[in-house]
């Protein structure tokens, strides 16, 4: 055989397949990386001489065709979690240049080598090497490997999170850029900057990309180190994204305001915050110091009539109150205006039956932290007396700025809110239950002492001599939290007796109100005031303030409202869903099928959920809130006392709602209502049912009803009674 002759058999083994270019590596390379990696951590003579062996190496990788690191040699694969973390920083900052160069060359690359765990270790090391140049590198290489979900998903739930939230929670030059009122600097400065931005997007995108439960195991010291250093980052993002010392557009913060928004609202989800009320304070501070005053007002007020608690009269609580009044400067109305308004973003709206974080985030992307908009975040109206023809000289509402309108330009925002509020304008900002964290705490007492879900906040500010919303009423019970000067307040009863529900359309005030049947009270500062929802109410600053003893803002009116929305589930009537439910999965669930009607068991199921709504369009007993869920005080007499009167107050409410639904439901009547919402296509009346789709169904999927598509489930109900109508309800009764 000649010498230069090839067995190709024996070629195939020898290489097992891999390129000649990999053979070679292999052969003339490994053995040096490797004892460049061995000697990480010893500084020897020949350890330096090692490591400035494989920087030569390493470039002549970066300076190869695209050809030779895409695959990278299994071998270099092997080495590189070694090799990132090598006390060379030139070696580990050269490693983080491969590493992302060969993620570049292809999607298939980048996800093996996202996925692999020492590599990713690697790079939480390159971390926290000290080294600048080895951070970049590795913030580089992360950048690059998250090109794929799957790479964002394997590296963020890695220990790279807690290292680059530590690493930019220790760089110096985070409060110099941040604190910067120039848009200009140095070359020194903007290759800070440039270091700087690099880290912020790393941290951006690597907090975005971890799973929302994963986040529970991040220290609350480091989060709280790393979340004013981000506020500020994103109340600055405008600038930092257009500087004019960049040069090239990588020199810039390449973070939309809204990712640094979600990395906020993400990374505060689990901090504990200082602001803590003791239990049962807000309920004293509201109701009073007698845990029989809030009893009372359950069994007699709730959902029934107007409460006035006088702060004199019952000997309130003061803690919480003044804890309120520090959020502001009450010296001058310009001043409240500006604690108000000050940096306020939209609060976009959460849908009442979303119970996931993860599909909220979905939802709002693109949108969390925007500019305030107007209507939805803030109002600023008036109502005075319209003398035209077209509106028959009624009062009506005038809104200073447009529907939908944005407010970009915060300083000039408030300026003209300030000028509104001189010429009869009152300023209401919603969504404070997200914008103060005192808010806050207060809301989430008051929404457990009523066991509701949430609790909103709205605040409202008022010049003299003034009306700012018109007459209404609202689809939810109102707190009215006097805290500066005083309001007059017109209150008419609920004309019809049925609550309204959450959301659904209002209606004219033609017929509900009697202009002699309302009743007048005045709101002191402290005073509180309970409007139950469908209680028309109007509120003026027209008061004769001689006849009150007030303060020195006696002129302008500040009250904040908490509102107590009854979600579906929370009333009654869902409480009766809920255990129809219940009931089905532990009766029928494990019961063996004996007919083709029972077979569809949880179709008539449906018919009888269908039929309870029928029945509680009319009747009040059904809209009324359920408060199974309140955490009630913690007192030792009410427990022996109180708590056994309002649990039986509760079991006779629910046992009244049973008796009437078997002795009034009509299944005609709501098959008539499905029929006609499968003829039309039209699921609008049944999309009440969506909170039911939370609820767990167990056996088969052909025993399952799917609520998100609630048509398809009506019309199988339909096919399935057929033309034995009276033999489908006789089973639904049983």
């Amino acid at each position: 055989m000649l010498p230069n002759t090839k067995n190709p058999s024996k070629r195939k083994r020898r290489g097992d397949g891999a390129s000649p270019a990999s053979a070679t590596f292999d052969r003339r390379v490994f053995p040096i990386l490797l004892s460049a990696a061995a000697r990480t951590t010893r500084r020897t003579q020949h350890g330096s001489s090692s490591a400035a062996t494989a920087v030569r190496l390493l470039r002549r990788v970066l300076s190869s065709s695209p050809t030779s690191i895409s695959p990278l040699p299994d071998s270099l694969v092997a080495l590189l979690p070694l090799l990132l973390a090598s006390s060379s920083a030139s070696v580990a900052a050269l490693s983080c240049e491969v590493l992302g160069a060969a993620a570049l060359q292809s999607m298939e690359a980048s996800e093996m080598l996202a996925s692999d765990a020492c590599i990713a270790n690697g790079l939480a090391q390159a971390l926290g090497s000290g080294s600048q140049r080895v951070a970049e590198g590795a913030c580089n290489a992360i950048m690059d490997l998250s090109a794929s979900s799957v790479g964002r998903d394997h590296l963020a739930g890695s220990a790279i999170l807690p290292n680059i939230l530590y690493l930019f929670s220790q760089v110096e030059s985070v409060s110099g850029v941040i604190d910067s009122r120039s848009t200009e600097c140095s070359k020194s400065d903007s290759k800070a900057n440039k270091a700087l931005y690099l880290i912020v997007d790393t941290v951006i995108l690597m907090v975005n990309s971890c799973h929302v439960d994963s986040l529970h195991n991040l220290k609350q010291d480091l989060i709280r180190k790393v979340l004013p250093l981000l506020y500020k980052i994103w109340k600055k993002g405008g600038t930092l994204g257009s500087s004019t010392d960049c040069i090239y557009s990588k020199n810039q913060l390449q973070s939309p305001e809204y990712d640094i928004s979600e990395a906020i609202f993400k990374l505060s989800m689990n901090i504990a915050y200082a602001v803590h009320l003791e239990p049962d304070k807000v309920r004293r501070s509201i109701f009073g110091q007698s845990v029989s005053d809030y009893e009372n007002f359950l069994l007699n007020c709730w959902e029934k009539s107007t409460y006035l608690l006088t702060r004199k009269q019952n000997n309130l609580d003061d803690s919480v109150f003044t804890s309120l009044l520090n959020e502001f400067d009450p010296k001058t109305p310009d001043a409240i205006i500006q604690a108000l308004l000050n940096g306020i973003v939209s609060c976009p709206a959460i849908a009442s039956d979303e119970l996931d974080i993860s599909s909220f985030l979905h939802e709002v992307h693109g949108s969390l932290g925007a500019t305030a908009k107007y209507r939805q975040d803030i109002r600023v109206v008036r109502t005075r007396d319209q003398c035209d023809q077209t509106s028959g000289g009624c009062r009506m509402e005038e809104h200073f700025f447009d529907d939908g309108m944005t407010f970009l330009d915060a300083d000039a925002f408030v300026e003209k809110c300030q000028d509104a509020f001189k010429n009869g304008f009152s300023v209401a900002l919603r969504g404070m239950e997200f914008r103060s964290e005192k808010i806050a705490a207060i809301a989430s007492d008051v929404a457990d002492l009523f066991g509701q879900p949430s609790v909103g906040a709205n605040i409202y500010f008022s010049p003299p001599s003034s009306q700012g919303l018109a007459r209404h009423y609202d689809d939810h019970c109102v707190l009215v939290w006097q805290l500066l000067g005083c309001k007059k307040w017109m209150v008419w009863p609920n004309a019809k007796l049925i609550l309204p529900r959450l959301y659904e359309p209002f209606e004219s005030l033609d017929d509900l109100v009697d202009a002699n049947g309302g009743k007048m009270e005045v709101l002191l500062q402290g005073d509180i005031m309970y409007v139950p929802r469908g209680f028309v109410h109007e509120a003026h600053t027209d008061v004769d303030v001689g006849e009150f003893e007030v303060n020195s803002t006696a002129n302008c009116s500040l009250h904040l409202t908490l509102a107590i929305e009854v979600e579906p589930p929370f009333e009654w009537e869902g409480f009766t869903h809920i255990s129809l439910h219940c009931w089905m999965e532990k009766h029928w669930g494990s019961q063996p099928v004996k007919s083709k009607a029972e077979e569809r068991t949880s179709l008539f199921a449906l018919l009888l959920h269908v039929s309870i709504r029928v029945l509680s369009e009319n009747d009040a007993t059904f809209r009324k809130a359920c408060m199974v869920a309140a955490k009630l005080p913690s007192s030792s007499s009410y427990t022996t006392t109180h708590l056994k009167a309002l649990r039986s107050n509760q079991r006779s409410t629910f046992d009244e709602i049973v008796k009437k639904i078997d002795k009034s439901c009509s299944f005609k009547e709501a098959l008539r209502c499905i029929e006609q919402a499968v003829k039309e296509r039209n699921d609008e009346p049944f999309q009440w049912m969506g909170w039911l789709r939370h609820l767990p169904q167990h056996g088969g999927a052909d025993n399952r009803v799917d609520y998100c598509n609630i048509l398809g489930a009506l019309e199988e109900l339909l096919g399935a009674v057929g033309c034995n109508l009276e033999q489908a309800i006789d089973v639904s009764n049983n």
